[in-house]
């Protein structure tokens, strides 16, 4: 089981969804200006309870890499996008490892307390699967919500191909119940799940997002601009760890999937080989940053009104948290 902090974090985040009604801004975490250094670090990710990149943290913790770096991680496995920002913003989490999209428009507005720090698994791995062959330019594709990637992904794809029509349907496996429904063609997902339902259902791909319109980052990662201020450190020590279990990911898959597989509930053969499937695995599961990726993004956002003009990454990323050569000119 992916080990998460829920207690006092679901008091906040109830608090916060009355909160948020009201206008207010301040914490009720250890993240709230003029708290003391600490040697924790609290991170919301994306689905850490779904995502290999995402439940490789579990595994850094479990070997105890945090730990020798002094830090005391833990993880909650946010729903996405703004609800999963809003516990950095507020201070009531630390890092936030989330949607690309909700990041870059929290860390644009003035105030937020969000400082932007990385990108995370730079390259596209959304694909569209459904039950048997369709033309792609004429099929129904759902995504998950509203203002999420997988919307960016699928107006980008209406550009391309107008016949393209789309459906809010929900998570992976809300989009393969609807496919099996009839309500869609195909729905997003993305290593392991198009693996598995390949193998048990016989899943077929209809949309591989990464042919149709390249490659950006699937999340960015996000800190509490307060605790950024006091805990340097730990941001520096957090990165050396993510580069080491990355380096782990892509020296020994065989031995990361069986790791990772328990805590996603898949087998290690169907781990292994959703790695094995992952394109460019190298690249996305790296920190080096990748400009031409950070564009895309900058572009489909743009593209799809989203931002109205392009985003200026040299001032939005703070790269001085990374090693030195995982940075880039931007």
């Amino acid at each position: 089981m992916i080990r998460l902090y829920r207690s006092r974090l679901a008091l906040c985040l109830s608090w916060l969804s009355l909160a948020g009604m009201l206008g207010a801004t301040a914490g009720c975490g250890a993240g709230a200006p003029g708290a003391e250094p600490t040697k924790k670090l609290r991170i919301a990710a994306t689905g850490a309870d779904s995502l290999p990149f995402m439940a490789i943290l579990q595994v850094a913790i479990d070997k105890g890499w945090f730990e020798q770096q002094g830090l005391e991680v833990s993880i909650y496995s946010g729903s996405g996008g703004g609800s999963t920002l809003r516990v950095v913003a507020t201070g009531d989490a630390d890092m936030a490892i989330t949607g690309n999209t909700s990041v870059v428009l929290a860390g644009q507005r003035a105030g937020s307390r969000i400082k932007v720090v990385a990108p995370w698994f730079q390259v596209n791995d959304f694909s569209w699967i459904g039950t048997k062959t369709v033309a792609k330019q004429r099929a129904t594709l759902g995504f998950s919500s509203a203002g999420s990637t997988t919307e960016l992904i699928v107006k980008a794809l209406q550009r391309k191909m107008p016949g393209i029509s789309s459906l809010g349907v929900g998570a992976e496996g809300d989009n393969w119940a609807a496919v099996k429904s009839g309500r869609i063609d195909a729905g997003w997902a993305m290593h392991p799940f198009i693996t598995e339902k390949q193998d048990s259902d016989g899943a077929k791909t209809v949309v591989t997002a990464r042919d149709e319109i390249g490659d950006f980052p699937a999340d960015l990662v996000a800190v509490n601009s307060d605790y950024a201020e006091r805990n340097r450190a730990n941001l520096t020590g957090f990165f050396t760890v993510v580069d080491k279990m990355f380096g782990y990911v892509r020296d020994d898959p065989g031995k990361a999937a069986a790791d990772i597989a328990p805590l996603l509930k898949v087998t290690p053969e169907i781990m292994k080989k959703a790695l094995e499937d992952t394109p460019d695995l190298d690249k996305a599961y790296s920190l080096k940053v990748d400009p031409a990726a950070l564009k895309n993004l900058s572009d489909l956002m743009v593209a799809a009104g989203q931002i109205t003009k392009p985003i200026d990454w040299g001032t939005l990323l703070d790269q001085s948290y990374l090693p030195a050569g995982d940075r880039a000119k931007l």
